[in-house]
């Protein structure tokens, strides 16, 4: 008898298959009951390696053992004629035809049923404007803002945020769908009226479920009484979902930083919240400033407009503010905030961004935003740069969690959805990641858009992260982020003429050229001297880390130590991915330190590398860190860069290839890294880092220089195509 069907006889066939059936079933649970029990993340790959494991134990148990009546036995100490392996095998068929079954319940029901959410959850719908007059639209918005706010204070009631619930204005979309779309139990609605000094406004507190009524009512009052009505509004609403208040013990539900304030000066918030919301931070800052005048003791507004004059720093935001203009005015109205109600969430909020302004995320800023939330747990923006400030300090993993947070609060939110599957890319959970990135096709295609081109480009095929940048801003040609890709990714394919027409708008929009970008292109002195320009129009610590690296790069030790090793001092000593101190910048110090003999300093730097490659590995983060801006960080190159540096050429060298290979740019113009670049060994990186950059930009040019279909936002730079044609690289 052949192998093959000795294999068939004893059931090793069926053995696998039942075996790999079963196995993916106890995957899809333990994800499940991970999620459930808020275990930690290695629990699956654990489960994963044990299955793995036991697969060919399973094998060879079932070659060596057979089932009879008399129970196992081993196969040759069973007679042929008494053998019933026949029998066990059609068994195991029912077993292996119950278990796919199960397991395409399983994946229907996780593919198509929808979530349950859980009954203390609620959306604040805008209330419609039916008072005739298009300008009293923010009024309209804020009484259901403030509505959130306060329900948003109730403890275990999950609120979502104002942008999400928002996003649903003006649309004719059943409340059914609305509430599948945002994951909650209950929805309001209402609208308002305004007549003269008198407001009408009706509420609806609607089961989504069932798309009926709990209950409804119609307020009329005088404007001055505007804050009893919501206070009676939110203390109505939370009754009928049968919760508690806010310290039941009589304590309002409104927000103490709304109570007890004039009412023109209330009405000066509404629209200054209302201009914020629409991206308008300097016409909201405005009507902050009027209702302080109105009202200097307005502590909301204080902090408003704290949170306005961060939002218009030209750095980052492109606003009109320097660091310096933006942080003094907001620090005052922070402080002023804080005094008059140190309960305030958004007085928090302020300082802790007010905190990120001055010098970066820090436990500084970290604890305003964990007090802010602690005041209001529904605070979906803090969620979010609670996420950003952990990964700021390196950690990922509590990063990780804080964006899921600020998903749930803020479920339809661009940005949320935009950091949540950078980080599910970072973990190579890619079909996660697409789930999210579906999403994106109808809130945001240009986004989406440069997604895919994210996620085709894997492997070194820039291209794809070109053209999904292209596609983006075909979709959108405002799209900044577009811009800012394209002025990175033409230089990784050697096209410098077109990286340098391409001006990065996300940081300072009014220069041409992104100093990152100069240096990939090898002008170093340009690059120094744009940065020169910048520190010169907006002293801040953002603009001076990037000083010392790119004086590093262009081999200017002595400028470049003092200000590189003030970043070291504002990190805390702590190597992150996108903190103020990165990997680039520690072995740029590290060059510096090998030069000056300072080995224990050298060690110390080191040590900081390999300690956040552990705190990459520990969070899940396996690969290269993608993002629709460009690739940011991987770990291998981070973890053979340090062996590198510390003497391990080989073990180092092998890294920093495999990092190559996944898609990571090396840089190849940087001063600090000579040492590797002078290694006979690196030169096969290099030769095959030159190949791909070839072979991408023959694949980019083959698309844009026969029938371009970017002509209408993009073209590539006069000559580009007749050298492509002549080359030979077509």
């Amino acid at each position: 008898m052949g192998l093959v069907s000795e294999l068939r006889r004893r059931n090793v066939f069926r053995m696998a298959a039942l075996y790999i059936v079963a196995a993916w079933l106890i995957m899809q649970v333990a994800e499940v009951v991970k999620d459930l029990a808020n275990l930690p993340d290695w629990i699956g790959p654990a489960i994963l390696g044990l299955l793995a494991i036991g697969f060919p134990i399973a094998l060879v148990f079932s070659w060596f053992y057979e089932l009879t009546p008399e129970g196992l036995a081993l196969e040759k100490d069973v007679e042929r004629t008494e053998a019933i392996t026949h029998i066990t095998g059609r068994r195991m068929n029912v077993i292996v035809i119950s278990l796919l079954s199960a397991a395409v319940l399983l994946f229907a029901w996780h593919t198509w049923w929808p979530s349950v959410p859980t009954d203390k959850s609620i959306a604040v719908l805008a209330f419609e404007n039916i008072s005739g007059d298009p300008e009293q639209e923010y009024f309209s918005d804020g009484i259901a803002e403030e509505l959130l706010n306060a329900l948003a204070h109730v403890p275990g009631l999950r609120v979502i945020s104002r942008s999400s619930a928002f996003s649903f204005k003006g649309k004719d979309v059943a409340i059914p769908a609305v509430a599948a779309q945002l994951n909650v139990a209950h929805v309001v609605e209402g609208s308002v009226r305004t007549v003269g000094n008198r407001v009408r406004i009706t509420v609806q507190l609607i089961d989504a479920r069932t798309d009926s009524h709990l209950w409804s009512e119609t307020y009329d009052h005088e404007l001055d009484d505007v804050f009893a009505v919501q206070n009676e509004i939110a203390a109505a609403i939370t009754d009928a979902l049968k919760l508690e208040l806010v310290g039941a013990s009589g304590k309002s539900a409104v927000p103490t930083g709304m109570m007890a304030v004039n009412t023109e000066a209330h009405d000066a918030c509404l629209r200054g919240r209302y201009l914020m919301s629409r991206g308008k931070a300097d016409a909201a800052a405005r009507e902050f400033e009027k209702a302080i005048f109105i009202d200097p003791n307005y502590a909301l507004a204080h902090a408003e407009l704290a949170l306005a004059h961060v939002f218009m720093m030209r750095l980052d935001h492109g606003g009109d503010l320097t660091a310096n203009e933006a942080i003094a005015t907001a620090t005052i109205h922070t402080e002023r905030a804080m005094e008059l109600d140190p309960g305030l969430a958004e007085a928090h909020a302020a300082a802790g961004l007010v905190a990120f302004a001055r010098q970066g995320f820090g436990q500084e800023s970290l604890a305003h935003f964990e007090r802010a939330l602690r005041i209001n747990p529904n605070y979906s923006i803090v969620h979010s740069w609670v996420a950003m400030n952990y990964a700021w300090l390196g950690r990922y993993k509590e990063s990780f969690a804080a964006e899921e947070s600020a998903l749930r609060t803020n479920p339809v939110s661009v940005a949320a959805i935009n950091n949540y599957a950078e980080d599910l890319i970072a973990r190579n959970r890619m079909y996660d990641a697409n789930r999210e990135i579906e999403k994106l096709v109808s809130l945001a295609p240009a986004t989406a858009a440069r997604f895919r081109g994210v996620l085709a480009s894997g492997g070194g095929r820039w291209a794809n992260f070109v053209l999904g940048a292209l596609d983006g801003l075909r979709l959108d040609p405002e799209d900044a982020v577009a811009r800012y890709n394209l002025n990175r990714y033409f230089a990784y394919l050697g096209l410098d003429k077109e990286a340098l027409a391409m001006p990065p708008t996300l940081i300072a929009p009014h220069r041409p050229n992104h100093p990152a970008t100069l240096m990939l292109l090898g002008r170093s002195e340009d690059a120094v001297r744009a940065l020169e320009a910048l520190l010169a129009e907006d002293p801040n610590f953002f603009y001076r880390g990037i000083l010392g690296l790119t004086l590093a790069g262009a081999g200017d030790y002595g400028r470049a130590r003092p200000t590189l090793e003030e970043s070291w001092q504002w990190s805390g000593g702590v190597v992150t991915a996108n903190g103020v101190f990165s990997v680039h910048a520690a072995a740029a110090l590290i060059a510096i330190y090998q030069q000056a003999g300072e080995a224990s300093k050298v060690a110390e730097l080191l040590a900081a590398i390999r300690d956040n490659v552990r705190r990459y590995r520990e969070a899940g983060i396996t690969a290269t860190g993608l993002s629709p801006y460009f690739i940011f960080y991987n770990v291998d190159y981070e973890e053979g860069l340090a062996a590198f540096l510390s003497g391990e050429h080989e073990r180092g060298l092998a890294l920093i290839g495999k990092a190559a290979e996944a898609g990571y740019f090396i840089p190849t113009n940087e001063a600090y890294l000579r040492e590797l670049y002078n290694d006979p060994n690196f030169a096969a990186i290099r030769a095959s880092q030159e190949t791909r950059q070839a072979r991408e930009r023959r694949k980019l040019l083959g698309v844009v220089c026969t029938n371009n279909p970017y002509e209408d936002v993009w073209r590539p730079a006069e000559g580009t195509c007749e050298r492509f044609a002549t080359s030979g690289e077509n």
